[in-house]
């Protein structure tokens, strides 16, 4: 295998992979019949092959622009490097998104071709007006559309573009002895743009982040020399590949290494999945290890008083030997691990030997548990403009409360306002088609702003306090960090998601989404049919209920920082009511507009009183 400083692109970085694991499995996709279709390494670049030869049948080329819009699957990936081959740049969407989202990238990223996963995506496309979107001249479809139902929505697309099936791009008839596509690719080098990556969007239109093959290979890199991955593991890929995290982290790290790709069939079969396919090793927002920890609590709580205070001693034991460092019989821990311990680990696959969690801040209780039961949550941090890591904790030494070690080829300075600012090979130039939003990525002397607060500690570990512009900024000239507060609220199990409130008031107030189970479970223990969500702003025992456990949650915070009001919406924070983005982060801004006359009635109705 090439040294990786020898690759000059990621099309190159598989090749390597190739020649070495020929025979290996490398992606491994759930079929139509419950069970799995397996790709070796070598099935899987004779596929990229044909693929890229069928876009160079419909006239793509270097520097064109070609879409993917799928769920995971081994098709993306074969999509994905068929695409970067020809010369072209990947240009991934959300499959959650809705179609004037998809109208706004397709157009403005000027793509030629668009991969899609079914027929259910290709009528969001219908939905589009063929002149807002001129240049797209071909569509593929991922799944085979071949019922009755979906004949009209075929005949549809046929009239609008070139129309394909994606069975019939897979197969090696149309390979051409002749074929210079290997000598094109070699020609790729590292300046050349491999993708765009439109942000998702908190504060307004997505942003399209140029990344080049250069940037994503700097990055992997980067991980690979903090963060040990090896032939034989084996990953559970369950998060949007459209994001980069998933994509580098999750694709090309593990691509790069010679391991296996599971697909999951969704979150929702997740931890069916994790049985089915046990990983050594995966990729993961924070919210999925929350869910873990609230299923375990709520299991122990249902549990005998025997069986429950043999848990608490495992994780009391669990936190003084494995975070806080102090002494503890092995004897009582080896007991704990097998007893207890084990239990969790054989609910994730019993293999898992390490996790990476990025995309959102890991609360700190959440690191703590799993590091007390032996599992270790390796927390990174980045932004898609950094391709995306600029830090991961190293499994074998990992820093709770931090972000994590910064990679060897980033840099990083804390600006004067606190500001993590970030330099190195992995980050962008700059976004599509936005001169100004560019300019104003980078200081003066080339540093990109990352628009987070931090500190880097004596052992180049980096730790994040805050969002620069979620400071919310009180009337009487106090500053309230959100970030922290709302992590120690959530760990409340009544409470799903919360968005703290007050910029520019006297006090801040917290808009509160309750856990919907655990509110109906609360109403029937007190012999109580359960109101539905849209009444639950008005029940005052509600409201008290949920206050109470605001109050508790933030004991520990500056009395100016503790929420006085509460806002029960009555709706959850959704991807498809705006309120969240596909990464599932709260969009303030949305949230702060849908809810502005509820917010104000919070305020105007404690003028008096509330200090």
């Amino acid at each position: 295998m090439e040294r990786a400083e020898e690759l000059k692109n990621l099309v190159m970085m598989l090749e390597s992979t190739v020649n070495q694991y020929g025979d290996k499995e490398a992606l491994v996709s759930p079929n139509k019949s419950d069970g799995y279709d397996t790709w070796t390494y070598q099935r899987m670049w004779s596929e990229i092959e044909s693929i890229a030869l069928n876009l160079q049948d419909k006239g793509v080329q270097s520097g064109d622009r070609v879409g993917l819009l799928s769920d995971g699957r081994a098709a993306w990936p074969l999509c994905d490097f068929a695409i970067l081959s020809c010369g072209a740049c990947t240009v991934p969407i959300y499959p959650s998104i809705p179609a004037q989202q998809i109208e706004h990238i397709v157009r403005d990223s000027g793509m030629k071709g668009l991969f899609l996963e079914d027929v259910g995506q290709l009528k969001k496309l219908l939905q589009i007006p063929p002149s807002a979107i001129p240049q797209l001249q071909f569509v593929v479809l991922l799944e085979n559309a071949d019922a009755e139902e979906t004949v009209e929505v075929i005949t549809q697309a046929k009239k609008r573009y070139g129309f394909y099936q994606f069975s019939s791009w897979t197969s090696p008839v149309l390979r051409r002895k002749n074929s210079t596509w290997r000598e094109g690719w070699k020609e790729i080098g590292e300046e050349h743009l491999a993708t765009i990556v439109y942000t998702s969007g908190t504060t307004g239109l997505p942003k399209g982040v140029l990344l080049s093959h250069g940037n994503l290979l700097a990055n992997v890199r980067g991980i690979g020399e903090i963060f040990e991955l090896r032939p034989t593991d084996r990953s559970l890929s369950y998060l949007p590949l459209s994001h980069i995290f998933e994509r580098t982290a999750g694709q090309f790290v593990i691509l790069r290494t010679g391991g296996t790709i599971v697909y999951s069939r969704g979150f929702s079969y997740i931890t069916e999945d994790f049985l089915r396919m046990p990983p050594t090793v995966f990729t993961t927002v924070p919210r999925l290890l929350e869910k873990v920890l609230e299923m375990t609590w709520k299991k122990v709580d249902a549990s005998p008083n025997w069986r429950k205070q043999l848990f608490q001693n495992a994780v009391e034991a669990g936190m003084k030997a494995r975070v806080k460092g102090e002494r503890v019989s092995p004897i009582k821990l080896q007991f704990y691990d097998k007893l207890v311990f084990s239990q969790i680990k054989a609910a994730l696959g019993g293999r898992l030997r390490a996790v990476i969690s990025g995309g959102a801040p890991l609360p700190k209780y959440v690191g703590e548990f799993f590091a007390a039961a032996r599992i270790p949550v390796a927390e990174g941090y980045g932004m898609t403009e950094t391709s995306p890591v600029v830090c991961v904790n190293p499994p074998g030494a990992i820093h709770l409360g931090t972000a994590g070690k910064i990679l060897p080829n980033v840099e990083v300075r804390i600006g004067e306002d606190g500001e993590v600012l970030v330099k190195g090979p992995s980050i962008t130039k700059g976004y599509y088609n936005n001169e100004e939003a560019t300019r104003d990525l980078f200081t003066e002397d080339g540093w990109m702003h990352t628009g987070d607060i931090g500190e880097v500690t004596d052992d180049g570990y980096l730790r994040i306090t805050d969002r620069k512009k979620n400071l919310i900024v009180l009337s009487t000239g106090k500053k309230v960090t959100p970030a922290p507060i709302e992590g120690s609220i959530l760990k409340s199990r009544l409470i799903d998601q919360a968005l703290l409130v007050g910029q520019a008031y006297k006090f801040v107030s917290l808009i509160v989404v309750p856990n919907e189970d655990e509110v109906r479970e609360w109403y029937k223990s007190r012999g109580q049919t359960p109101l539905p969500r849209e009444l639950w702003q008005s029940d005052q025992t509600l409201y008290d209920l949920l206050m109470n456990e605001v109050l508790t949650a933030t004991e520990g915070f500056a009395e100016f920082e503790r929420p006085k009001k509460l806002l029960i919406p009555s709706d959850m924070f959704t991807v498809e009511n705006g309120c969240l983005t596909p990464t599932l982060k709260v969009k303030a801004r949305v949230v702060l507009d849908k809810y502005e006359k509820e917010i104000e009635a919070l305020y105007v109705q404690s003028r008096v009183g509330v200090s």
